[in-house]
């Protein structure tokens, strides 16, 4: 039997044993002790060493050997431990991010509302979006809002799908009409974002202002929120939310490849949006795993800070801020 092209080409990335990879590592200038096997069976190479080499590579050794050296000192044991500091921050990242997202349909679901309160699944209507962003309307109630209601609304995806039983209540029990506030809980955050994004100035500004109460609601004074400032934010933090939910690498991340758009960025937007206490912890619990993280590698530390967007002192500063806000 002829093998096809795809059988008879050489394999770029072929299988490694565990072993194998561990004997890499050591061929590369990396010291491994003996629990990395057990490491890699669990957590995979490819997460791990693809993913947080970098601070550890020798760029010049890489250039002359053609491929992966490192450094003096470099150690598989930090290898990991900043695979695992990217993982708490991924987790405390993520449920900030989730109470930010709650707030946003909330106040979403408000302002829209209020200026339809008579009328039955007012969303459904692209009259009722800003008219220079209509075909990004449409798209929106087309693919996301009808979409969901057809689904949960159609007896035949019971079983399998099960839909949102709160939806099909409505659905069945109410005639058809889904309340806006209710709808919310099926969007992602990314389809929230857009819902902001397509409405009239009256609503956005609307929301903005909700916010600025929201925020003076626990803080000793006021704080600029503009429409503008909604925007990146929560374009932002959609990036985050999205890295972090499917697991990626997000410490050293930049939103849209700037500079500026790094996860301490992130860390600082949550300030506009969650209660003083909420954000207090949050940023002592970021600040202690920061901490704990660089003492634990030392000659890496300014790198860590580095690639996260902050600078030296800067943590101990901003937490007086917030306690004085």
């Amino acid at each position: 039997m002829l093998s096809s092209p795809v059988e008879s080409m050489s394999l770029r990335k072929p299988y490694r044993s565990v072993d194998e990879q561990l004997r890499i590592l050591r061929s590369r200038g990396m010291a491994v002790d003996a629990g990395a096997g057990h490491v890699l069976r669990r957590e995979g190479y490819y997460p791990i060493v693809n993913g947080y080499k970098d601070l550890f590579l020798d760029r010049k050794e890489c250039l002359t050997a053609g491929d992966d050296r490192y450094g003096t000192g470099a150690r598989f044991d930090d290898l990991y431990a900043l695979f695992l500091f990217d993982r708490e921050l991924r987790e405390l990242l993520f449920s900030a991010i989730t109470r930010a997202e709650a707030a946003l349909k909330a106040v979403c679901a408000h302002e829209f509302t209020r200026l339809h309160p008579d009328e039955v699944n007012p969303y459904l209507n692209p009259d009722y979006y800003d008219s220079r962003r209509r075909p990004s309307a449409v798209a929106l109630i087309d693919k996301v809002f009808k979409r969901i209601l057809e689904l949960d609304g159609n007896p035949r995806n019971r079983g399998d799908y099960g839909g949102k039983a709160y939806i099909r209540h409505c659905m069945e029990d109410h005639n058809g009409q889904v309340p806006l506030w209710v709808l919310a809980n099926d969007l992602s955050f990314g389809q929230t974002v857009w819902f902001f994004q397509v409405q009239f100035p009256a609503v956005r500004l609307a929301v903005a202002e909700s916010f600025i109460g929201l925020y003076a609601d626990t803080h000793d004074g006021p704080r600029r929120i503009t429409i503008k400032r909604l925007d990146s934010i929560f374009n932002r933090l959609v990036f985050y939310r999205n890295l972090c939910a499917h697991d990626e690498r997000c410490y050293c991340a930049r939103y849209d490849g700037r500079a500026n758009e790094n996860v301490y960025q992130a860390i600082g937007d949550l300030g506009y949006l969650l209660d003083k206490d909420d954000y207090l912890e949050l940023f002592g619990r970021f600040s202690a795993l920061v901490a704990r993280a660089t003492s634990a590698m030392p000659s890496r530390r300014q790198a860590i800070l580095s690639a996260m967007g902050v600078r030296e002192r800067e943590l101990a500063d901003r937490a007086e801020i917030i306690l004085r806000s």
